[in-house]
């Protein structure tokens, strides 16, 4: 039985993608193996762009494929592979390349070099691709959360983003195939679907009359499933008919993460963000109207080029005003090939990491009152395996983002378990079984 192993670099929407790519494998008759600890026929790196360290790490991992064996297929795809394929074919051994379009075609290309032996650059300019490209995943192993993607692509150009010449212009699923692998997913036992996208919230923008909102209406209506959640959407996203999807479905969980970026207003306009803090401040408040307890989890680039002390201060006030439930905090790092990398004014690394170390203490401040807040209420948690604090104890994420643990048995996994909050924890709470939601097929215990 020929094999294949899978290196992921990157984002959600990447491992999404290799799930996807596996699929195809596994239907021609191919076993996985381990990356790092066993020796394949055909080894695939699904590569990461979006910082220069991004492309370096792809290439160590690339010649680690090399040699490891030899004789074996080296595919590359991904980000990287979509904006640099001239850099990757020069890598020796390097076999295949294929960009963020094509990925049907893998397991052909694959099967014309076993023959020829001859490399194959399969890149093509992914800015004129208009149509999403269907890849499925039926399951995921290891996972009670399923990962649905539902869209590609970006039509932002942040000037600090080298995506939309990596993955294209924004295309969006369609809903039909959406509903039907959601229904597949809850089949095969999930209760929860994440769903994913390089800018989920733009679903939509290029169909007619269906955004968003009209899908999860629609996931709404998907018997059995208990929960969906966004994996990161705009602000500018969360307009009137998705403050009302918020309000009154019981399925939305108590989640998003929004990024802000940067909470000073000269700041946002060199990154060509699309708000000002004062819009993001009042969007936050309408959410929060809508939807009572929601955590707001967010993203925070500092030291962007031009970013003074008051800048920076202005940020902090707007962050702490705002009272995030969790901050995401990066260093600006200059991306080759964007216009925020030839910006005069860049900041020293020294001030950079001073103003994230603040800004995760922050966050962790923040992290923690938002969990004490729910001390002594009841939970629904999907325990996603076992815990850290004690023996027999299951840990899982509650619809609210709040990590806890509790004990519990190992059959427990992936089913909708009420939980009590006994105690409030940066990185984990604990808590106690109070029941188990009886309903559906259940996933099986990890």
């Amino acid at each position: 039985m020929p094999s294949v192993a899978f290196y992921t670099l990157g984002c959600k929407v990447n491992f999404y993608d290799t799930e996807a790519i596996w699929q195809q494998f596994k239907e021609q008759g191919y076993e996985q193996v381990d990356f790092d600890s066993q020796t394949a026929d055909v080894y695939l790196i699904n590569t990461c762009t979006v910082t220069n360290t991004g492309d370096k790490k792809s290439r160590q991992i690339i010649r680690r494929a090399v040699r490891k064996n030899p004789d074996a297929i080296v595919a590359v795809t991904g980000c990287y592979a979509q904006t640099s394929p001239a850099e990757i074919m020069d890598i020796p051994g390097v076999d295949l390349v294929v960009g963020n379009q094509d990925r049907d075609k893998i397991i052909p290309f694959v099967n014309q070099i076993k023959e020829t032996r001859e490399p194959v650059n399969a890149v093509r300019n992914i800015m004129k691709n208009r149509v999403f490209e269907e890849m499925d995943v039926p399951d995921f192993a290891d996972r009670t959360r399923a990962f649905l993607k539902i869209q590609d692509g970006c039509n932002n150009f942040c000037t600090f983003c080298i995506i939309p010449w990596a993955r294209g212009l924004s295309r969006s699923r369609d809903s039909r195939s959406i509903i039907t692998q959601a229904n597949q997913l809850v089949e095969a036992g999930y209760k929860e679907i994440v769903l994913t996208g390089i800018h989920t919230g733009g679903y939509g923008d290029d169909l007619d009359n269906y955004d968003l909102s009209s899908l999860l209406w629609d996931l709404d209506k998907v018997d059995g499933l208990e929960r969906i959640r966004i994996s990161s959407i705009e602000a500018s996203q969360i307009d009137e008919r998705m403050l009302d999807v918020l309000n009154r479905s019981s399925k939305m969980c108590r989640h998003f993460h929004i990024p802000l970026q940067a909470g000073d207003d000269t700041v946002l306009k060199r990154m060509r963000r699309k708000y000002t803090t004062e819009q993001f401040y009042n969007k936050m408040g309408l959410i929060r109207q809508a939807m009572p307890d929601v955590a707001i989890t967010t993203d925070v680039i500092v030291g962007f080029p031009g970013e003074t002390h008051e800048m920076y201060r202005n940020g902090y006030d707007l962050m702490k005003a705002i009272n995030f439930s969790e901050m995401h905090v990066f260093p600006y790092s200059k991306r080759t090939g964007t216009p925020a990398a030839r910006m005069e004014d860049q900041v020293d690394d020294v001030v950079k990491n001073e103003r994230v170390t603040e800004l995760l203490a922050l966050s962790d401040q923040m992290k923690l009152s938002y969990a004490e807040k729910f001390v002594g209420q009841v939970l629904e948690v999907i325990p996603e395996g076992r815990g850290d604090l004690a023996e027999g104890h299951l840990h899982g994420y509650s619809d609210n983002y709040i990590q806890l643990e509790f004990e519990g048995a190992d059959h427990l996994v992936g089913q909708v378990c009420r939980v009590k909050m006994t105690k409030a924890g940066l990185h984990s709470s604990e808590g106690q079984l109070v029941r188990v939601m009886e309903n559906g097929p259940q996933r099986a215990a990890l």
